[in-house]
Order: structure tokens, then sequence, then C-alpha cells
């Protein structure tokens, strides 16, 4: 075996690694595609991308900006609820990490995390007594017309006749989706500032 190990050459050797090197690569990245294929396949099959799931669709690997989105609700009320300090704020982290980082952890005999079970409650809450929390910067792409309206408290039937667009069943796609779906004149840049607009007008107006 040693023998055989000496009399392959530096070249070869090099060309194992690499054979190795892509077939480790492969299997990361198709695992990670199989996953988003399952990911989206439940979005879809839940309705979390029109708005219409149940809370007890909300799922670990979704992130806070995620669930904010699909249920309209501001993502700052979400991070107040779960007592998140404000410079620890990650929307970006799926809600099973946060509920290590911050020792969460799981309820007596349930096999779902206690972070799960407290952003339902802050969901329900919030439908309860809606409070516009403000947008945390300006609009961005990722925001659905219905999560704008409900963080800034301004009507969504508002900013829908302002960017011209019909109301019915767009208002919990997120403004990128809508974009390709619509063909917004300019883009998607031209929509989110003319969402921003509607905003500005409206508090000028009042």
């Amino acid at each position: 075996m040693f023998s055989f190990i000496k009399s392959i050459s530096k070249l070869q050797i090099l060309a194992i690694v690499l054979v190795l090197i892509g077939l480790g690569l492969v299997i990361f990245f198709g695992i990670r595609t199989v996953r988003s294929y399952k990911e989206l396949t439940y979005i879809q099959q839940e309705g979390l991308d029109v708005g219409t799931a149940d809370l007890d669709a909300i799922r670990p690997w979704m992130t806070p900006k995620f669930v904010a989105v699909a249920y309209a609700v501001p993502q700052e009320y979400i991070f107040a609820e779960l007592g998140i300090p404000f410079d620890r704020w990650n929307s970006n982290e799926a809600l099973g990490e946060l509920n290590k980082e911050f020792d969460f952890g799981k309820p007596p005999d349930k096999e779902s995390m206690i972070i799960i079970d407290k952003v339902r409650a802050a969901i329900e809450k919030y439908r309860e007594n809606p409070v516009p929390t403000g947008l945390e910067g300006d609009v961005r792409a990722w925001m659905s017309i219905q999560y704008i309206a409900n963080s800034a408290g301004v009507p969504a039937e508002y900013i829908f006749e302002k960017i011209d667009v019909l109301a019915e069943g767009n208002e919990n796609k997120p403004l990128d989706r809508l974009d390709e779906e619509l063909h917004y004149p300019g883009g998607r840049r031209a929509l989110v500032e003319a969402v921003q607009n509607a905003l500005n007008q409206y508090g000028e107006s009042q």
C-alpha cells in the first residue's frame, strides 16, 4: 500500500484532491438546493407567499423578516415581544438559531421551540391591537404593501391608489415580486420610490 502511494505522482495526487473537493461541493450545494426546493414548496402550499397562512405554519428555518412579511406584522414589534435588545436584532437569522442564541428552550412535553410559540403569540397580540411601529429605515423591496401599511400606519388602499396598482390579491406580495409580475414602469426601484413617496405624501397631508 505504501509503495503504491509513493508511486503516485504529485500531479495525480492533486487531481485526486480536486476531484474530492469537487465531489464535496456537489454534495453540499445539492443538499442546499433540495432544502430550498422543499422550503419553497412548503411556502406555496401553506400560503405564506400570499398572506393566507395559518400561524401553525411557522417553522424554525424562517427568519423574523420572512415571518414579518408573511403575516404583515412589523418585525420591530416581533423583536420587542421576543424581548431581544435592539442592538442584537438580526432580521436574517433563522428562528431556530435565535432560539439557541437567546436560550428560549423548548416547551415541556413539546417538540417545538419556545420562540415559535412566542412569535405566534406576538402575531395574535398585534392582530388584536395593531400598533404602527414605523419603518426601520426606508421602504425596501422585501416588504409588502400590507406590511408597509401596518408598520407606517398608512392605509394600504391609499398606497395602492398612489402607485396605481390594483390592491386585490397584491396586498401581501413583496415589492420585488410585485414588480416581476406587473412589470412596473421603471422597474423595482421606481416601485419602491413610488411607495416611499406615497408615505411621504400621506405624512404631509396629516
